[in-house]
């Protein structure tokens, strides 16, 4: 059977996806205590992480954040729907000990098994 002429490789490959991204969100503990708050993990993956675009960049601007990174994730689905309201940490030393927050979801225009996630700090 002849391959599809139509058909391209994916520029992303398994071998890309080579940070561990862990995703939460926090939550209230049970006790009596206020403020207190404990992780609740949603999801966790592999990513490929980089450097934010100028397009990235210009999203960047308006929420005001102090270091950014963008990364791609393989589209979960509805195993997992990603929002603004969740958290993440990447598992590297790089970004040890930093929570990021999610400013922005965009499915990847390039590749459909993508989804793109610009992360930044703002505090």
């Amino acid at each position: 059977m002849p391959i599809n002429p139509k058909y391209k490789n994916s520029k992303i490959v398994a071998g890309d996806l080579n940070t561990p991204v862990t995703f939460f969100e926090f939550k209230p503990t049970k006790g009596p205590e206020p403020g207190e708050e404990e992780k609740e993990i949603l999801f966790r993956c592999t990513a490929l992480v980089y450097n934010p675009s100028m397009k990235d960049r210009d999203i960047l601007n308006v929420s005001g954040t102090k270091e950014a990174v963008t990364i791609k994730i393989r589209d979960p689905f509805t195993d997992y729907l990603p929002n603004n309201k969740h958290k993440v940490e990447l598992e590297d030393y790089r970004y040890a000990s930093k929570v990021w927050e999610i400013v922005d979801v965009a499915p990847d225009v390039e590749n459909n098994d993508f989804v793109k996630i610009i992360l930044g700090i703002t505090s």
